[in-house]
């Protein structure tokens, strides 16, 4: 653990994002989206993987090594909070792992357009947060669960793979799932959570069918449900999303129509001395963008995001003028 802090030490130095640690030692850190090589050389990836895994998942790694074994993992080193990714890289074991913020950042320090405290504050229905990876997704949620955290009382379940943030209870209290731990996949952590007195669900990725299934059954339910999807804007998120069955899709897009409260998405731009922040886009479910989700007419959403301001829809330029407007004052 001691060679791992100091790389940690440094990182949060340099406030790089990510490190990569090669199979061979090396060590990189990306920061303000580019890739640094360092003077650190990590020789016991394996070790390291047997303190912080399960005999189990040790087993499992030991075993499919060179055959493109991935385990996932989190872990809270020097107060500062790591998600972990064990791989092969050409049958050699490797890991990269994300640094997580130290404090859980409020929707003022994202600079996040004001409607998003109001979705937050639903109380029932889909939200779907998306965007690249690395763009910010989960960061944003932390910061919207924790908005409800502060000024709602609410019991709040975070399904994971592996689990990222963590909370400290105020006026609502957090129950956590991790996949492979507390429970055996989304879709079986979904459903059990339905009995688990839940009045927020936030779903870590809404990765097959069962999962967004049991997530339209949830919103349905009178629960407020919050998951993210890898794709870059709204449209294409839904697009994706009913395209992924291959039947019943009128069903699932009216399902969908049905269910949907807002899809935010956002991408990271870079600002003033080398920093990032991210730019927004939020599509809010009004009489006229579910029509259009039931017809499965996704391509015409983006009118409705540029004509929607009186709703709280904001485009990606809007945000964009509106950040660069506020680095100004």
């Amino acid at each position: 653990m001691e060679r791992i802090e100091k790389i940690l030490e440094e990182a949060k130095k340099l406030k790089a994002t990510d490190i990569h640690i090669l199979g061979n030692g090396e060590v990189f850190f990306r920061i303000y989206k580019k890739i640094q090589k360092t003077s650190f050389i990590f020789g016991d990836i394996r070790g390291f993987a047997n303190e912080l895994l399960s005999s189990e998942q040790m087993l499992a790694l030991e075993n499919n090594v060179g055959s493109s074994s991935e385990i996932d993992t989190s872990v809270c080193i020097e107060n500062t909070r790591l998600r972990i990714n064990f791989y092969s890289n050409n049958s050699i074991l490797a890991l990269c792992i994300r640094v997580l913020p130290h404090k859980i950042p409020s929707l003022e320090d994202l600079k996040a357009p004001p409607i998003l405290s109001k979705i937050f504050t639903k109380t029932k229905g889909l939200i779907l947060v998306g965007g690249a990876t690395g763009s910010g997704k989960s960061t944003t949620i932390a910061a919207g669960l924790e908005y409800i955290n502060h000024n709602m009382q609410k019991h709040i379940i975070c399904i994971e793979d592996p689990i990222e943030y963590l909370h400290t209870d105020n006026k609502s209290f957090f129950s956590y799932r991790e996949i492979n731990k507390d429970s055996k996949n989304y879709d079986s952590a979904i459903k059990a959570s339905l009995r688990q007195d839940p009045d927020i669900i936030s779903i870590g990725e809404l990765r097959d069918n069962d999962s967004i299934k049991s997530s339209l059954l949830a919103s349905q339910m009178g629960h407020l449900v919050v998951g993210t999807t890898h794709a870059i804007d709204a449209s294409s998120a839904l697009f994706r999303i009913v395209n992924s069955f291959d039947r019943n899709r009128s069903e699932i897009a009216s399902e969908l129509a049905l269910s949907l409260e807002a899809v935010v998405s956002q991408k990271l731009v870079s600002i003033a001395n080398n920093q990032m922040a991210a730019v927004f886009e939020v599509l809010i479910a009004t009489p006229a963008v579910r029509t259009l989700i039931r017809d499965q007419k996704f391509h015409q959403l983006p009118s409705q995001i540029a004509m929607g301001k009186e709703f709280g829809m904001i485009s990606f330029e809007q945000s964009l003028r509106e950040l660069e407007l506020m680095e100004k004052v």
